[in-house]
């Protein structure tokens, strides 16, 4: 089955702990990783039969844009979940990365969340 990735889609939320977090926003990083159910798109090389890349960048900023979550790991699993319920993929994997954690040495916070479609 194929693997499918969507990475580095830039999206804004008003998400964190922290009332400025929520209140003045800020731009978060989410990968996808998604398992086809089954091979039809690699064999048909229709588009009807792939993952609609559009509708799932859709999907993430609805959930990212929608609702506000105070952490990013209820967030990732919103996503995640939000992707099971909406496309035929068997496993996705979402991470979000936030850049602007206010520390004076940088760096970032990811979250990664797994999710499995149940038989």
């Amino acid at each position: 089955m194929a693997t499918i990735r969507l990475e580095g889609l830039s999206v804004f939320g008003h998400h964190g702990a922290r009332p400025y977090e929520k209140e003045a926003g800020q731009r978060l990083e989410v990968d996808l990783e998604l398992e086809s159910l089954d091979d039809r798109a690699e064999r048909s090389d229709r588009l009807g039969d792939a993952v609609d890349y559009d509708r799932l960048y859709q999907t993430v900023r609805e959930v990212v844009e929608g609702k506000s979550y105070h952490l990013l790991e209820a967030l990732a699993a919103a996503t995640a979940d939000a992707v099971l319920e909406r496309f035929a993929v068997g496993r996705v994997k979402v991470r979000i990365s936030k850049q602007n954690l206010g520390w004076t040495t940088g760096g970032r916070a990811v979250i990664e969340v797994v999710r499995e479609r149940r038989a």
